[in-house]
């Protein structure tokens, strides 16, 4: 990986690639270290990307969104010959977008509308109040009526003002990947493009502490019931480790949960620039106004907890077999092959890594490290991630005591 910084600020992360085959295509993002966790006003950020997407979808250009909180990225590509004109149809739609009173409206009410549609959803409720939980963020308004007053008030005035002020050199990152033999091309454009704007200022980290703790949302209808565990990874580089870490840990809970009728989702959850390792059980109940099915999924759902409880504390404690391992390994080498060949995720996570940690993105060094990692690793591993403060959020069962759950997993 390259980095190449223009006069302005601007950053340039080049991963170039010796390709061999007759399709030769590329992949490259805009970000833009600015996101809704430092907008000037409520919901900005989100009706300034609202805007571009329905802007680049109306003129058939291939721009894919991706948000961090505190990045925003826009992505596109295609075969080598086109750089020149993807790239500035990305340069026109992310910089110089037609913000006019009429786009504005449209797309604020986009935006409340698919507000209102998931502020009532189990998993919408439970996952936001997982993030707020686990970083303790009063000043952060997340009431959908106050949320749609907010953006209701926005301005084309706005809007203009978030992109002369956002982008600007010192904000911005190009990140591309494909074949290496076009990077001084690549670079020049870059230069010609984005090296005339002004260099501004960065848009300061916003400094969040994890704090854990839980939270109970109930629900009087019954019909699902959720809970989420979490623990802050933020600072951890150790990616092959976790990564077979998590390929052990959620084949163990499948094997355990599917009996039960527990689904379970084990995955690293982005928060604005922060990260959590957190575990999603979910159980549906399809007759809610059948009260032995009712109380049959809470005795259900109080047994999965216990499984998640006693996982995590066997993986903190004990040392894996060999052939777990080996199983372990492999599944990890797959999920990250299968990363290794979107570029999408390449080139949005190679600048979230540089912006947020100061780290080089490196899926190959990652790669070959896996096969190093051995059962006391994992062990390690395990202990320093669950020894911290746990997050836990449930929905629809206000039974599971937070101290108990803690206790379990010791």
């Amino acid at each position: 990986m390259e980095q190449i910084i223009l006069e302005n600020g601007t950053t340039v992360l080049m991963n170039g690639t010796n390709t061999r085959t007759s399709v030769r295509s590329f992949e490259i993002s805009l970000i833009i270290k600015t996101g809704h966790i430092n907008e000037p006003k409520l919901g900005l950020a989100s009706l300034y990307e609202n805007i571009v997407i329905r802007q680049a979808q109306r003129s058939q250009k291939n721009i894919v969104p991706s948000y961090g909180g505190n990045i925003t990225a826009f992505t596109t590509g295609g075969n080598i010959s086109s750089l020149k004109k993807t790239l500035l149809e990305l340069w026109d739609a992310c910089c110089n977008p037609h913000v006019t009173e009429l786009e504005v409206s449209d797309a604020a009410q986009d935006i409340l509308q698919h507000t209102v549609d998931l502020a009532k959803v189990p998993e919408r409720q439970t996952k936001l109040a997982y993030k707020h939980t686990a970083f303790a963020q009063d000043d952060v308004v997340w009431d959908t009526a106050e949320y749609i007053r907010r953006v209701s008030e926005l301005t084309v005035e706005d809007v203009l003002e978030y992109i002369t002020n956002n982008y600007v050199g010192k904000n911005l990152i190009i990140s591309y990947s494909g074949p290496e033999d076009v990077l001084d091309t690549l670079l020049a454009l870059c230069k010609q493009l984005f090296g005339e704007l002004p260099a501004g200022k960065r848009t300061q980290i916003k400094k969040l502490l994890y704090t854990g703790g839980s939270e109970t949302i109930t629900d009087g209808e019954n019909t699902m019931l959720l809970a989420a565990f979490g623990w802050d990874i933020s600072k951890l580089s150790d990616f092959a480790e976790t990564n077979v870490l998590m390929s052990m840990l959620s084949a163990r809970l499948e094997r355990e949960l599917t009996p039960l009728g527990v689904a379970c989702d084990l995955k690293i959850a982005g928060y604005y620039g922060f990260r959590t390792l957190r575990i999603l059980l979910e159980v549906r109940v399809w007759h809610p106004d059948k009260p032995n099915e009712v109380l049959d999924a809470k005795k259900r759902f109080t047994d999965a907890v216990d499984v998640v409880c006693h996982n995590i504390s066997r993986i903190s404690h004990e040392c894996a077999s060999d052939r777990r391992m080996e199983t372990s390994r492999q599944r990890a080498m797959t999920q990250r092959l299968a990363i290794s060949n979107e570029q999408l995720l390449s080139t949005v996570e190679a600048a979230w890594l540089h912006l947020n940690r100061g780290i080089t993105y490196d899926n190959e060094r990652c790669i070959s490290k896996i096969w190093q990692v051995d059962a006391a690793d994992i062990r390690d591993m395990a202990e320093k991630i669950f020894s911290q403060k746990l997050t836990f959020v449930t929905y629809g069962v206000d039974t599971i005591n937070y101290e108990d759950v803690v206790a379990k997993m010791k």
